[in-house]
């Protein structure tokens, strides 16, 4: 399941369902995992991570687009909003409680005028790096296929202002993988 792309520029938002997820238009999500695993094999989450960026970045050099960098802060923004889903939330941009996208790029140092995020989960997964690197690579691809005017996640990823990226990606006790992917310029 993927969520709308979420933007603080001036991109649209726009929400779809890929060929295997369904889609969380209303942005309410869903409460499918209440705890995170502590158990997943070391070196996932950066090896998912990789694999992702790598496959945003392929997808925007046949764009004729630069590469994402990719910004501590970042990752620190797209793992703690990652963690706060899977701990109840759900599938949200912004869980009750939790600051929105741009603050929370403030406060993990970001200094931004455009920021965007793209969140997803699916599974279950068993709790291999290899199976939840496949996992957040196809909710990337399912994003990279989006189609106008339901194409949110896909002009993100493409988009010319952004120029740096975190990724975080998760596997909760219940075997969902989670994943978040913070944009700014």
């Amino acid at each position: 399941m993927i969520n709308h792309g979420l933007v603080t520029a001036p991109l649209p938002v726009a929400s779809v369902a890929p060929p295997t997820a369904s889609t969380d238009t209303a942005g309410s999500g869903s409460s499918s995992a209440t705890t995170t695993s502590t158990t997943a094999p070391p070196g996932t989450a950066s090896t998912a991570a990789a694999q992702v960026l790598a496959l945003i970045n392929q997808a925007r050099a046949q764009a004729g687009l630069p590469a994402l960098a990719t910004s501590s802060g970042l990752d620190t923004s797209a793992l703690g909003h990652t963690m706060v889903m899977a701990a109840g939330c759900g599938l949200s941009h912004q869980c009750p409680g939790e600051p929105a996208l741009g603050a929370r790029e403030t406060a993990a140092g970001v200094a931004w005028t455009s920021a965007g995020e793209n969140i997803g989960e699916g599974g279950p997964e068993p709790n291999t790096t290899s199976d939840i690197a496949a996992m957040a690579v196809g909710l990337t691809q399912a994003m990279l296929n989006e189609k106008p005017p339901d194409d949110g996640h896909r002009l993100n990823i493409l988009s010319t202002s952004f120029h740096h990226i975190g990724i975080y990606v998760l596997r909760d006790a219940s075997g969902t993988v989670w994943m978040t992917q913070d944009f700014s310029n």
